[in-house]
């Protein structure tokens, strides 16, 4: 079994308050045609400037096609960030494979320059039809840049007497049975991304790693680790994954929601947990500390003021009964095949789905104010 020499965190934030806003936004990556691992470092992509992507044709169906963002909430941004090693002596401040030496240390001298083609899509409610609303690619050359979803998705629906959306996608006041009972135009919104090569590089043989974090206007956090090689095909190639972590209720939300919650089947779910790769199987933990080395979970205001509370975990996919989250906790991928929510086409994939919930110790009566806690979430990526 070859266990990653490291763990990756990251860190959910959420806060009692005393009022609250309804919250469902999801964003996970389904690699359709695409591929994260692998990925040639030997050439780059026929054109491979900026300027020759900023139009109407599209790219998908390109060999370095990386696949699919898949996302359900309101209008929002997409930003991209380069969350991986800093490529060293490069010019132009794109994104970069950088080279993993033979004991999986980073040399970050040694890089392939890339940039991000983007192309936003909606699928509507109702047979399957897919709008390509933005008709133009969006190019990501730094960075930080973003990409605009100017509509949102989900199945959330209006009350009657509000303007919703039928299952084409048309635009009226609901009356309870005309079909104008959707908040947003489409079931699901989707983002293609391909990955373009210019002709900056600085390359030796062997392996390359690279990773992407997307973020939402809201904060959730897709990370997108991908890996490279040059000329020689690497006997110990670096793990390859999307994952992301994201709340399913507002930052804020009133302590009455947990009042009365104290075991496993009463707790309140407060967010999701995302994984799957080509690949690599993975071990998710949770933890109280960026040590990993505490199950204490507590909330604290400003004045120093705390409470407990305890969290279990619901694996959806594949499905596993809740159960609570302790130091010795250890949640498993597993590998299965994976459904495409655009155009059902299946995948092999590792994967884990599953809802973060939370409850209390019994007689908690805490004093009024605002608090606050942090959740630590660790992945150990391996070939078991």
């Amino acid at each position: 079994m070859r266990l990653v020499r490291k763990s990756f965190i990251f860190i959910i934030i959420f806060i009692v308050f005393i009022n609250f806003i309804c919250f469902s936004e999801s964003l996970t990556y389904d690699i359709s045609s695409g591929s994260l691992t692998d990925i040639s470092m030997s050439a780059h992509d026929r054109p491979n400037t900026p300027g020759s992507f900023a139009n109407a044709t599209e790219v998908w169906n390109s060999h370095s096609f990386l696949g699919r963002l898949i996302y359900t909430g309101p209008p929002t941004i997409l930003s991209f960030m380069n969350t991986g090693p800093l490529a060293q002596n490069t010019q132009n401040n794109r994104f970069y494979f950088t080279y993993i030496d033979n004991n999986g240390q980073s040399d970050t001298n040694r890089w392939r320059e890339f940039f991000l083609v983007l192309r936003p899509k909606g699928i509507y409610h109702g047979q399957d039809v897919h709008h390509d609303f933005s008709l133009i690619n969006t190019v990501v050359e730094h960075p930080g840049q973003t990409v605009n979803i100017a509509y949102g998705a989900g199945s959330e629906e209006v009350e009657i007497g509000e303007t919703g959306y039928n299952e084409r996608g048309n635009q009226g006041t609901y009356n309870g049975s005309n079909g104008y009972k959707y908040k947003y135009p489409y079931r699901h919104i989707w983002i293609d991304v391909t990955l373009i090569r210019t002709e900056k590089h600085r390359l030796r043989s062997r392996a390359y790693e690279s990773e992407i974090t997307v973020s939402t206007l809201s904060g959730i956090n897709l990370v997108l680790r991908l890996s490279g090689r040059y000329l020689l095909t690497p006997n110990d190639p670096p793990p390859t994954y999307a994952f992301g972590v994201f709340r399913t209720i507002e930052n804020n939300f009133p302590f009455y929601w947990l009042e009365g919650r104290h075991t496993v089947q009463e707790a309140l779910t407060i967010g999701q947990c995302f994984y799957n790769s080509e690949e690599s199987a993975a071990i998710i933990r949770f933890a109280s500390n960026q040590a990993g080395t505490s199950d204490i979970f507590f909330f604290q205001n400003e004045s120093g003021r705390f409470f407990r509370y305890y969290l279990a975990f619901e694996a959806t996919t594949p499905s596993r009964p809740a159960v609570p989250i302790t130091l010795d906790s250890e949640f498993l991928t597993h590998k299965q095949m994976v459904f495409s929510p655009i155009d059902s086409s299946t995948n092999e994939m590792h994967v884990l789905i599953g809802n973060i919930k939370m409850y209390l110790p019994t007689s908690t009566y805490p004093s009024s104010g605002t608090y606050s806690t942090t959740i630590y979430c660790f992945i150990t990526t391996s070939d078991f």
